[in-house]
């Protein structure tokens, strides 16, 4: 099911400040973020961000085909899986 239209994207207080602070100021750089589910503003396109992945960041570059989505599609937090090698006897 889609959203409805009514409600609002999310924002975080935390990345509403930094929105802000970064259209008055341009020398404030967005650098860690916590809040996976706020959705990505227009406000961080072509920027370098560190995106919390729960125990380190991820560093991520937006780009216009990130705009609109939430910021914890981009954080993997899981490891592929894989088996491992066995070695053959000789």
């Amino acid at each position: 099911m889609a959203r409805s239209s009514w409600k609002f994207k999310h924002f975080d207080t935390t990345l509403y400040n930094y929105m802000f602070l970064s259209k008055l100021v341009k020398s404030v750089k967005i650098t860690k973020l916590f809040c996976r589910a706020s959705t990505v503003p227009k406000l961080f396109l072509k920027r370098y961000v560190n995106l919390h992945k729960g125990n380190m960041f991820a560093n991520f570059f937006f780009t216009k085909y990130s705009v609109a989505y939430k910021l914890g599609e981009f954080s993997f937090t899981r490891k592929p899986f894989s088996y491992p090698a066995k070695k053959k006897k000789r």
